[in-house]
């Protein structure tokens, strides 16, 4: 993207034209969709993006003007099938103004990526009973039977996940293609190692909740899951990338016991629930960067301890 449209609006007529070219490249991916079925993934990525980005560069007070015009827009040349717009534009309009305000207000990436698509999966989730009301079509059905799943026993217990899976990837793309741009305008990327504290934080809750609502309602669970997966992958590619000998040797061994504990306990609990045992797999490989992220902070802090020891010593001297 060239830099003329990564470029602050100060105007009236700037901000106007600029969420209009916005709006009209929303307006013609799902025009696109209607005809060409298959294209509907590339509004999936273009409708977050588009929402973000003019967050970040017109001036906010008019973005009511462009979620308006966008969704007018878009259910009058799909007046046939406005699901569409529903289902996807919407919600796609709301995490992509989340997004650029969350960049805006300096929120980490990890915590960015996360709440936009849990927004994302929240309103998309509200949007299907009121499409099926309007259009009388059932979204999720629509996509039971694009991918074959129809019939699927456990297809309840997964729509959650998938959604959340398409939310995530929507906002972990919006987020790679926007982020070498933003220190030209000033907006720095928040990515301090500090932060990775909080994915265990996120971890942690999701392996309670999926521990409660694997006996009360497994969706959640299932959806939880998910979400422990994406702070587990978050912690074992900082491992890999910032880990020493310990901790490269240790990741194998403690996946490949998971997996013995997952097969041993597997066929001891009722479907669906024994395939959320998955998520030994993923804490046991967050544990080791836990571990090893302990004791360098342990280190450091002895080291520290050290050196200020060494500074009051010498000042006693002189």
């Amino acid at each position: 993207m060239s830099m003329a449209l990564f470029k602050k609006k100060e105007t009236l007529v700037q901000n106007i034209t600029y969420m209009a070219m916005m709006a009209a490249i929303n307006v013609v991916f799902v025009l696109l969709t209607t005809f060409v079925p298959v294209l509907m993934f590339l509004i999936i990525f273009v409708l977050p993006l588009t929402s973000t980005i003019v967050t970040l560069y017109c001036k906010k007070r008019y973005f009511a003007i462009y979620a308006l015009a966008t969704v007018g827009l878009c259910m009058l040349v799909t007046f046939w099938n406005i699901s569409d717009t529903l289902f996807y534009v919407i919600p796609s309009i709301v995490s992509g103004f989340l997004f650029g305000i969350m960049i805006i207000y300096k929120i980490h990436s990890l915590w960015i990526i996360f709440s936009t698509a849990l927004v994302q999966l929240i309103f998309s989730y509200l949007m299907i009973p009121v499409a099926e009301w309007i259009t009388e079509v059932n979204i999720i059905n629509v996509f039971a039977s694009a991918f074959g799943v129809s019939n699927f026993v456990y297809l309840d217990y997964l729509v959650p996940s998938f959604i959340f899976f398409l939310s995530l990837t929507q906002s972990a793309f919006s987020y790679i293609v926007i982020k070498e741009e933003l220190p030209k305008f000033n907006y720095t990327v928040v990515d301090h190692r500090f932060y990775l504290w909080s994915s265990y934080v996120g971890l942690a809750a999701s392996a309670l909740i999926i521990i409660i609502f694997a006996f009360i309602y497994c969706p959640i669970a299932f959806l939880f899951m998910m979400a422990l997966i994406y702070f587990s992958m978050y912690i074992l590619i900082d491992t890999i990338v910032r880990g020493n000998k310990a901790s490269w040797i240790a990741l194998p061994i403690v996946g490949f016991v998971s997996i013995l504990i997952f097969a041993s306990l597997y066929s001891l609990i009722k479907a669906p629930a024994n395939y959320l045992l998955l998520s030994i797999f993923f804490i046991s490989i967050s544990l080791v960067g836990f571990c090893q992220d302990l004791t360098n902070y342990v280190q450091e802090k002895k080291k520290n301890k050290q050196v200020q020891n060494s500074n009051i010593t010498q000042l006693n001297n002189e």
